[in-house]
Parts: C-alpha cells; sequence; structure tokens
C-alpha cells in the first residue's frame, strides 16, 4: 500500500494511525531522501505501508518526485492511497489525475474534511467517486475518524485488484494524438515499460518523460514508438504554439478545476480561528512579532524546561546510580585504570543526562510540534525580505530552521534551492547556525547558569555574524536571487502521535550515534590524564587557550573534540571538572566565552563531510577554517573586552 499525496494533505497522520509504532525509515538507495514503511499484520497477512514523498506531480523533476514515481512504477503496489486536501481539492486533483493514468488500483482520501467545511466547502465524496472511478473516504486523520474505514477499503481494492472504471478524456486533438500513439504502442511493443497501461506510456512519452523515452528506446521497435511520438508532439506544439507537456498539464489542470467545481458545494461563513491566526502570522506588522515571540518562546521552553529536566535526571543519577557505579570502579585493582573509568564512564554519563536529555530532547520535541502546526512556512514568508539581502530567498529559511535542529540534514535539504551559488551561501550559513548539539552547550554552559539573558545574548551574537556574513557573501559572490514560491498550509492543533513520534526517532538516533563517540572521547581524556600525557598536550596551545581566550589550559581538549560532536565539549568539560556544576571551575566569563566559542566554529565531522559532499572538499575546507578563524577572534575580543561585564 502506497499513500501518495501532496505536502501538507495529513499524510503523516494516516500513516501513523495506520501503522502505528512498527516504523522504518530509511534513504531510498541512492538518494537521501526518506522512505517511512510500516508494517501491519492481519491475521496471517501483512500488509507493507509505505509512505511516499509529498508531491505535486509525477514529473520526476525535483528528488522527491523522482522517487515517489520510482517506488510506485519499480515496486507496483498493490493499491496507492492517494490523500488529497478537500479544502484545496483542485490543485491535488492534478496528482490524482496523473495517478490515475497508471491503472493500478486506487482509493482517494478526502483528508481535512473538517477544514474544508470550516471554510465554506463541501465537497461530495460520492459524486467525487463517480467523477474518477475510484472509492473516495472522507476522513479527518488528526481525529482517526474514517481511517480504519479507508484502510480496510484500500485492502479490498488490492484483494480484488480493482482497477479504475473510467478514463478521464482530454480535448479532441489530444485525445486523437494520445490514442494514435497508444496504437502504435500495442503493435510495435511486446511489453510495456514498468507494466503500464499503453495510454499511460502514451500520455507519459508526448510530455518527454525522460527515464521512459530511455527504457522505451532500449526495447525492440522502440524506436519506432519514439518517432511516432516525436511526430505527434511536433503536430501538437504547432497546432497550439506551446510544447506538449505544457498542453497536457494545461489539460488536466483543466479536468481538476472542472470536477473539483462540479462536486464541492461553497456556503458563507465566519472565518476560523485558524484563517485569523495564519493572518496574524503573514501580516506586514504582525508577522514578525509572532516570528519573535515563537523564537523567544522556544528558548524560553529551553532554559527553563530544559534546566528543570536537567535538575531531576542529573539528581537521580549522582543520587543513585553515581555512588554504584564509583564503588564498582573502585573495586578495580589498578588506580590508574580507576581514574580512567571515572572520568570516561561515570563522568561522561553525568554529562550525557546533563547536556544531551534535558535541552536536545525539548528542543526536538518543540521542533516536532512547530512542524506539525505548519508554521515554518509562514517563518518562511516573513523572512524572505530579510533574505534577500543575504543572497537568499524565504523558501531558504525552511533549510536553515532545520539546521537548528541539526546541520547535517538541513545542508542536504539546500538542494532545493535554485544556484550553486545559493546553495553555498545557505550551507555556509546553516554551518554557523545553532544546532540542537550547540543549544545544549549554550543553555548548559549559560543559561542554567548565568542565566537566561546571557543565553540570549550568545544567539544575538551568532545570529548577528550569521547576517553579516551573508551580507559579505552577497556581495563578494557573482549572481542574484531567484524568485520564491511556496505552499501556505493552514494552522492546525498538533496531533500528539506523529509529533512524538518524531521526537523520538530523532532522539534515538541521536543518541545511538552521540552517546558511544561521547563516552569514547572521555575514556580517552581519562586515560590523558591518568598518564600525564594531557598536560604535555595543553600547554603548547595555553598561549591559544588562557592567552586569546582566557579560558583554563585544559579547555582546548573539548573545544577540539568539538569538531567531532558538539555537545561532546561539554560533556567533556563536566567529564575534567569533575563536577556538573561548571561554575565551581570556572568564572563566569570563562563560561560565557567557552560557549560563544563552541556556538560559531562548524559544529562536527558529519557537517565537515556532507559539506564536502554537497559542495565539493574545497569548499568545505573553506567554511571549516572561516568558521573556526571567526570563534576564536570573536571569543578573544568578548574576552578582553567583557562587554556584559562579567
Amino acid at each position: 500500500m502506497a499513500l501518495a499525496g501532496n505536502p501538507n494533505v495529513g499524510k503523516s497522520a494516516i500513516f501513523h494511525q495506520m501503522t502505528g509504532a512498527d516504523v522504518i525509515i530509511s534513504n531510498f538507495p541512492g538518494t537521501t531522501v526518506e522512505i517511512l514503511e510500516g508494517k501491519v499484520r492481519l491475521g496471517e497477512r501483512e500488509v507493507r505501508v509505505m509512505d511516499l514523498p509529498g508531491i505535486y506531480s509525477l514529473g520526476a523533476v525535483s528528488q522527491d518526485e523522482l522517487v515517489a514515481r520510482r517506488v510506485i512504477l519499480e515496486q507496483e503496489p498493490d493499491v496507492i492511497v492517494n490523500i488529497v486536501d478537500a479544502s484545496n481539492l483542485e490543485r491535488n486533483l492534478y496528482l490524482t489525475l496523473q495517478l490515475l493514468e497508471l491503472g493500478y488500483p486506487m482509493l482517494v482520501v478526502l483528508n481535512m474534511y473538517d477544514d474544508a467545511l470550516k471554510k465554506g466547502m463541501r465537497p461530495d465524496p460520492e459524486l467525487l467517486s463517480r467523477k474518477l472511478g475510484v472509492p473516495v473516504v472522507p476522513t479527518v486523520a488528526t481525529r482517526g475518524e474514517n481511517v480504519s474505514v479507508a484502510f480496510d477499503a484500500a485492502l479490498e481494492l488490492a484483494s480484488a485488484g480493482r482497477r479504475p472504471r473510467k478514463v478521464l478524456r482530454m480535448g479532441r486533438d489530444m485525445e486523437k494524438a494520445i490514442g494514435e500513439l497508444s496504437e502504435t504502442i500495442r503493435r510495435h511493443l511486446a511489453r510495456t515499460p514498468f507494466h503500464l497501461p499503453a495510454r499511460a506510456l502514451a500520455i507519459r512519452l508526448l510530455e518527454g518523460d525522460a527515464q521512459l523515452v530511455e527504457v522505451v528506446a532500449s526495447l525492440p521497435k522502440g524506436e519506432r514508438v519514439l518517432a511516432k511520438a516525436d511526430e505527434l508532439a511536433r503536430e501538437i506544439r504547432e497546432r497550439h504554439g506551446e510544447p506538449a507537456a505544457l498542453r497536457i498539464a494545461r489539460e488536466r489542470h483543466g479536468i481538476a478545476s472542472l470536477i473539483s467545481k462540479e462536486v464541492t458545494e461553497y456556503v458563507s461563513v465566519r472565518p476560523t480561528l485558524s484563517q485569523r491566526l495564519g493572518e496574524l502570522t503573514t501580516g506586514a506588522g504582525t508577522g514578525t512579532l509572532v516570528m519573535s515571540a515563537v523564537f523567544a518562546s522556544l528558548l524560553a521552553l529551553l532554559i527553563y524546561g530544559g534546566g528543570q529536566l536537567e535538575v531531576v535526571v542529573v539528581g537521580a543519577y549522582e543520587r543513585y546510580l553515581s555512588p554504584a557505579l564509583s564503588w564498582a570502579i573502585s573495586r578495580v585493582p589498578s588506580p590508574a585504570l580507576q581514574e580512567v573509568l571515572e572520568v570516561g564512564v561515570n563522568g561522561s554519563i553525568a554529562g550525557i543526562l546533563s547536556v544531551v536529555i534535558p535541552y536536545i530532547l525539548v528542543f526536538f520535541l518543540a521542533l516536532a510540534i512547530l512542524e506539525d502546526t505548519g508554521y515554518l512556512p509562514r517563518m518562511a514568508f516573513v523572512m524572505d525580505s530579510a533574505m534577500h539581502r543575504i543572497g537568499l530567498h524565504g523558501r531558504a529559511i525552511v533549510p536553515m530552521l532545520g539546521g537548528f535542529g541539526c546541520n547535517v540534514p538541513a545542508i542536504m535539504a539546500t538542494r532545493v534551492l535554485a544556484t550553486r551559488r545559493e546553495r553555498f551561501i545557505s550551507s555556509f550559513l546553516i554551518a554557523m547556525i545553532p544546532c540542537s548539539a550547540r543549544t545544549a552547550v549554550i543553555l548548559g554552559a549559560v543559561g542554567s547558569l548565568l542565566g537566561a539573558r546571557y543565553a540570549l545574548a550568545i544567539y544575538a551574537i551568532v545570529l548577528s555574524l550569521i547576517f553579516l556574513v551573508g551580507l559579505l557573501l552577497n556581495r563578494a559572490l557573482p549572481g542574484r536571487v531567484s524568485g520564491m514560491i511556496m505552499e501556505m498550509p493552514p494552522l492546525r492543533m498538533p496531533t500528539p502521535k506523529p509529533v512524538l513520534f518524531k521526537t523520538w526517532m530523532r532522539m534515538r538516533g541521536f543518541l545511538l550515534f552521540a552517546a558511544p563517540l561521547l563516552i569514547a572521547g572521555s575514556l580517552v581524556v581519562g586515560a590523558l590524564q591518568a598518564s600525564g600525557a594531557l598536560h604535555a598536550m595543553v600547554e603548547p596551545l595555553s598561549p591559544l587557550t588562557t592567552g586569546l581566550l582566557g579560558l583554563p589550559a585544559v579547555a582546548i581538549i573539548p573545544l577540539l573534540y568539538g569538531f567531532i560532536r558538539k555537545e561532546g565539549a561539554l560533556v567533556l568539560l563536566v567529564a575534567l571538572a569533575g563536577t556538573t556544576d561548571l561554575a565551581t571551575f570556572m568564572s563566569p566569563l570563562q563560561l560565557f566565552v567557552f560557549a560563544l566559542v563552541v556556538a560559531i566554529y562548524i559544529p562536527c565531522v558529519a557537517t565537515i563531510a556532507v559539506l564536502g559532499r554537497e559542495l565539493g572538499w574545497r569548499d568545505a575546507a573553506l567554511i571549516t577554517v572561516a568558521t573556526f578563524s571567526l570563534a576564536l577572534v570573536v571569543g578573544g575580543l568578548v574576552n578582553h573586552l567583557n562587554p556584559l561585564g562579567l
């Protein structure tokens, strides 16, 4: 069962309602596009449910479209569940028409039906079913309404192999061309690629579909089919004055518009609370205020919510588990090994619990809520004019906002940008954005010990630097900014299950990758301490740490480890200090400078690797050296000038 639909139609909510927690997340082979697959056991049968990327068409223009199309064509699902937004039917039906052309058993799920009613739209599911020739089920996925009905209907379609009953015809001359090419396909091809109906293949060839053209060319007598397709496409262009692909797109849009108008009853309603809030979030005067309030609320949640969670978690560990672990370590016969284990195991676990769990968990939860409400595209709209000043457009704010979670997927997400110039600028700036690991350092070292205003000061400095670097890059690099087209989904209440699922999957992946590295790094530091090699390592670099930055000489170890894992810098600092109360180990100014330096330079080796893959190793090295140099300069200035009077 393949779930297909436009972005922001509630696909994830339906997927989680259908599958529960038994979900696998993996990248589609050869891409960075994530595919979610869930399994549902019904008696002796197992149903595989695949959640395809949100797409607007099967044109294979973007990587998401390519992956969705490959899954459908190569894996040939038993049934396609096409999820559409009931309140935006005309736009959604374009993809529906393309899916119907493929001839697979298909169910249309008319989701967010409650939103449509609130907006004064009442689409008729039965009439839509008759128009499309496939079953239609209205749902409200956020409340689970009718999702089980849709699941059962899809299973029935798959079991019966019931294909669409109708062929939705285009204009007379287009149908004549499609009919001629379909007949040529049936006459010359022993089999069609991916078992496509002749009509579906004819339409795709007239559109000039590169993948299918290549496959047909490799088949016996495929050249005759392609020659006929070229001839007919040329006739369409001469008759209509536009390419065949554009003419076919117009025909589909026309059919979608006609069906939408015929099946939908419109009534006058008062604007809903969601609509009024939506206007506030994008208004000229209110949008910026709302965005500032959201950002301030997020920081307050991290500082106070994460701080309280840290007190509980670390307090429980130090009260119940740490003494027992220290007693077990004391039974080790070697004093040197005892010191290594105390720093590497006991100290690192305390650091992980004081850094990773409280702040990163809370951040992932808040990010999932913001995603589920549909607010992030509104933030992109509000930021569009400011982004143009740094050589980007508002769409770039989405991967940049993702950078607050993790810089690695955020840099990968810059592939949606049109030019290499935009990708370089956005990747450079994303590498400076305080990710969740840097946030943990800022809040763990400054927010919880010095107060919220000093944590906010670090964010203000870092964001100002990002804007200044963006201005410089925009002036230094040739080229100009492209325009922005972005969908604005309705604001809605977050759904607990998908929010908790996203939070859990991100947290699990983070812990599985980060915890072993943090413990290993702490063990190395413990070994260096026990052997006396630590002093020999830190002394040559003391002019940098104690001279320029005013930090304890030993702080160079966590600063260097920050290139591997940013939160590891604070975990190792806790291990070196021998206490989670860093205020007893460093002065307020030292804590501020340490957190500021860590917040500015490149976040981790994984970010360097993805920069190398996306931009090339020369640019990756440039960004790494530039951010580290900037961190040292700014950290040194703050240490010597002490503008905050710490």
